[in-house]
């Protein structure tokens, strides 16, 4: 007999054996709505209550039997629904003593169910863990529980129930990998929670887990990766474990003893410097012919920053910050795109002495040094043509500009002021 499978994490998606059932309006409609809450109670249900609040928001104005009275005809709609997708004629939904269920001849099957029964087994049964199974539950666990982004408290307390599950996971899996030193598979763990949960720092466990394995250029790139990401979606820049992290990347990580590297083959410091273990001068210096102004990650324009101010010892650079932002209305996805266009058009436009780096999801911060105040207008037109040549109507561009050393006199006539007050 052909089964009805339904996949709820990470996405939607339902097939009749291998045929594909489409639902519409899986994010909206009550019919569609009411499917998602009946697959993930399967085989259990939920009372007519919670299905009453959740379908309609807690509205008052609806007395008891007009709430049953909505309730029948949004699950005739869901048996017409699921007909009319492909399968065949059946009752579905069953509204039994207070309790709604899926119903009829056909067995159901759930990436959920599996998942869980996959954990129970694996951690529950007395036993040592069964990492077969363990495996097998963080292969369903493929995202969040859908909807991924809904104030509806029925959904909110199942997918942190689901979340749980999958941390025991990766708890058991972790120190099962750790045991026997397979660092690969603790990597593939990690990054799998990192790209489910991007902000809950699963990236230091990653850039370590780099580290134990000796791949220094991975761990340095999850590390930009990750600051990219703090400050385009944040506007800030990541946690202070992620910071120290960044410090310990020459380092052994995690406090958990190494062998040493062996120095004595290493004939004179020269070799150290250029060799293959620790090739310095070709991570410092950038290929020839690279034209246009460096862009950096947020933390690390903070550190030149600093570094040009301290400078003034020697020399003034006349360096100048402009705060550049892109003022749009227009979709999430088209922002990013909008985003992605202007700094390759700040790229092109500056000088190659010049930095810039991203600040939130509508900000750039550039350092612009040899400059006087009144070129800005001019640096600001040449953006600017150059964005729009690129992305023609893609919001509206502002600017203000102001030289450091005001900036920095400011800053300490502030700090005056608070110690006399």
């Amino acid at each position: 007999m052909l089964t009805l499978y339904a996949q709820l994490f990470g996405g939607f998606a339902m097939r009749y054996g291998e045929k594909p059932i489409l639902i519409k309006k899986v994010d909206t409609s009550k019919a569609a709505k009411l499917l998602l809450m009946l697959l993930i109670a399967a085989p259990e249900g939920v009372t007519k209550n919670e299905l009453i609040d959740s379908l309609y928001d807690w509205d008052e104005r609806l007395d008891q039997s007009s709430c049953n009275r909505n309730l029948n005809n949004v699950i005739y709609r869901l048996r017409g629904i699921l007909v009319s997708a492909g399968l065949p004629a059946d009752n579905y939904v069953e509204n039994d003593d207070g309790i709604c269920r899926l119903s009829g001849s056909i067995p159901l099957e759930t990436d959920l169910n599996s998942f869980e029964k996959a954990v129970t087994e694996a951690l529950d049964s007395g036993k040592e863990p069964d990492i077969r199974l363990l495996e097998e539950a963080k292969r369903l666990y493929a995202g969040v529980l859908y909807p991924p982004q809904t104030t509806c408290q029925w959904f909110i307390e199942r997918s942190y129930y689901y979340k749980k599950l999958f941390l025991r996971v990766i708890d058991a899996l972790e120190k099962e990998y750790r045991k026997n030193s397979d660092y690969k598979s603790l990597l593939a763990l990690y990054t799998q929670a990192a790209s489910i949960y991007p902000y809950e720092n699963w990236q230091v466990r990653q850039i370590r887990c780099c580290m134990d394995m000796y791949r220094y250029d991975d761990a340095m790139a999850i590390y930009e990766q990750t600051m990219e990401m703090y400050a385009r979606d944040m506007g800030c820049p990541p946690t202070e474990e992620m910071q120290k992290c960044f410090e310990e990347m020459g380092l052994q990580g995690n406090g958990r003893p190494h062998e040493r590297r062996d120095l004595s083959s290493w004939k004179t410091m020269e070799t150290i410097f250029m060799g293959r273990e620790g090739n310095i001068i070709k991570t410092i210096f950038e290929k020839e012919g690279v034209a246009g102004a460096y862009y950096c990650t947020y933390p690390s324009f903070i550190d030149y920053c600093r570094v040009l101010m301290r400078s003034r010892t020697r020399h003034d650079p006349r360096a100048m910050l402009m705060f550049l932002t892109l003022n749009q209305s227009f979709s999430n996805k088209k922002a990013l795109q909008c985003m992605d266009t202007l700094k390759d058009a700040i790229g092109h436009s500056l000088r190659r002495g010049d930095t810039y780096t991203r600040y939130g999801n509508r900000h750039f911060i550039l350092m612009l040094t040899d400059i006087n105040k009144e070129d800005c207008g001019i640096v600001f037109t040449r953006i600017e043509k150059t964005y729009y040549n690129m992305s023609p109507g893609g919001g509206e561009l502002w600017y203000h500009a102001a030289m450091t050393q005001e900036l920095e006199e400011a800053m300490a006539g502030k700090s005056s002021a608070a110690e006399a007050e």
